[in-house]
């Protein structure tokens, strides 16, 4: 939650677009998935309450049970939609 929170706060929030898409997996070293989930499209301050630290922590839980012998890895994907936006106006405007 630290990483997301500190993310969020580099992000800009143009047009007032103000929220943001968290998605977290867990693979194998080949690279096949094991589990994954997403917390949706939120507005920034959800991730300051208890809902989404325990959304996290469910999917924590979940990589316990698909745990194996083998390695994995848990990567997370933070996207702000002000800054998709931004972007896409961008290309547009080129």
């Amino acid at each position: 939650m630290g990483w997301v929170r500190s993310a969020m706060g580099e992000m800009r929030r143009p047009y007032g677009i103000d929220h943001v898409a968290l998605a977290l997996a867990c693979r194998d070293t080949s690279g096949r998935i094991l589990c994954s989930n997403s917390l949706g499209v939120s507005r920034p301050a959800s991730f300051y309450g208890p809902d989404a630290g325990r959304r996290v922590e469910a999917f924590l839980r979940d990589v316990e049970q698909v745990r194996s012998e083998a390695e994995m890895e848990v990567v997370a994907a933070l996207l702000s939609l002000g800054d998709l936006a931004f972007e896409l106006r961008s290309e547009r405007a080129a």
